[in-house]
């Protein structure tokens, strides 16, 4: 059954069927979601118009791995647009885009099926439309995986492209080069599914991926796929397609070579510290980069300006140094906290929890007649002083 070659139209229990591949058989292949109660509403809306309405995009590719999803894509066939138009605005949908509508209602985005021609460098110098082929339309999506229809009606499948089982290896292809280069914030979108899904990136798409240039994309749209990657469970999967596609000195304009120590690294910290800050934390901690420079060239949000005050250590902190760490924040608060040794380390302590608190008067150190500066030098002796008796003790 060669899906990657040939149209794929059959229902889910026939595909499920129709399994003879391990790495299929072992999919999690959930069709619940066409029996969504909430798509009642739109099965009674759309009924009378059309027995060709499918979710599509990430919300099929989600439901077919058994992944929580939280918004849904809807494509509706067969129908005029103008009483398309009429009906959303029957139900109170917003619209939004310029030449194309996509209503929005509820957790659900809403549209017709379409093609899209590239028209100048920007993201939004597209030529949009109406197109009534699923096949066609489909053409538009990026990766096979999010080009799978479902349904709402019956739970049928359509996957023109073999998305199914590009699922079932865990791997991310294209769909159409040509498609595909009109939009190259797809290498960056490629790079955050791949550490998301922890899937790996064909041969050939990684190959398209490095023809691209990124110089067009505004930093915005940068960031927004850079977040996501930052936000996924396998930075290690991730982090090797930056270095492997080149992007390290595109993004963070620094040249480094792959580094297998640091994915390891990635890999094993991510088990321990589930905080959208650790890439960029073990990064600049790894690489000795300039990182208050090259945050503010990235212009990511503020908050992950924080790490600059959260200290690095290569190696295992001494306990005075875990202490010192304490004084700010307990030490699963602490972003170094990324391995096994550190975590039993600061709960023998006693300040994996809470804080250290040094129980230093500065009423006392205020009263004694210290001024501006030294302020601060006599508050950091007398909390030097708790530690060393508090490890003496």
């Amino acid at each position: 059954m060669q899906t990657s070659k040939i149209d794929f139209k059959i229902s889910q229990s026939e595909f499920i069927a129709c399994l003879t591949d391990e790495r299929l058989q072992n999919l999690k292949i959930k069709n619940e979601i066409y029996k969504n109660s909430e798509l009642d509403f739109f099965r009674s809306l759309f009924a009378p118009f059309s027995s060709r309405v499918y979710l599509v995009g990430g919300c099929v590719r989600d439901a077919l791995l058994g992944r929580e999803i939280y918004d849904y894509d809807i494509e509706v066939y067969d129908i005029e647009p103008t009483r398309f138009d009429e009906l959303m605005a029957s139900i109170g949908a917003s619209g939004v885009g310029k030449s194309y509508f996509i209503y929005k209602y509820k957790n659900y985005d809403i549209g017709l099926p379409r093609s899209e021609s590239k028209t100048g460098n920007s993201h939004k110098d597209f030529a949009v439309s109406y197109i009534n082929d699923p096949k066609i339309a489909s053409l538009r999506r990026d990766f096979t995986i999010n080009a799978i229809m479902m349904n709402i009606f019956n739970g049928e499948i359509l996957d023109f492209h073999g998305g199914m089982r590009d699922l079932a290896n865990k791997t991310l292809r294209h769909i159409d080069s040509e498609k595909f280069k009109e939009d190259p914030l797809r290498v960056l979108r490629g790079v955050q599914f791949s550490s998301r899904l922890d899937f790996s990136i064909a041969n050939e798409t990684i190959a398209l991926m490095k023809s691209l240039s990124l110089e067009h994309l505004s930093r915005d749209r940068i960031n927004t796929e850079l977040i996501k990657f930052f936000r996924a469970k396998h930075l290690e999967k991730g982090a090797y397609y930056l270095f492997e596609l080149g992007l390290i000195r595109k993004i963070f304009g620094v040249e480094i070579s792959k580094d297998d120590e640091f994915l390891n690294e990635l890999k094993s910290a991510r088990e321990f510290v589930d905080d959208e800050r650790l890439f960029l934390y073990l990064f600049f901690g790894k690489f000795e980069s300039n990182a208050k420079e090259i945050l503010e060239k990235m212009h990511l949000p503020k908050s992950y300006f924080s790490i600059l005050k959260e200290p690095y250590f290569k190696d295992m902190p001494s306990d005075k140094e875990l202490m010192q760490i304490a004084l700010s924040m307990p030490i699963k608060s602490w972003l170094g906290a990324y391995n096994k040794e550190r975590i039993e380390r600061a709960k023998k302590l006693g300040i994996y929890e809470v804080k250290f608190d040094a129980k230093v008067d500065v009423a006392e150190i205020l009263s004694a007649g210290f001024k501006n500066e030294e302020i601060a030098k006599e508050i950091k002796r007398k909390e030097e002083l708790a530690i060393s008796k508090y490890l003496n003790e």
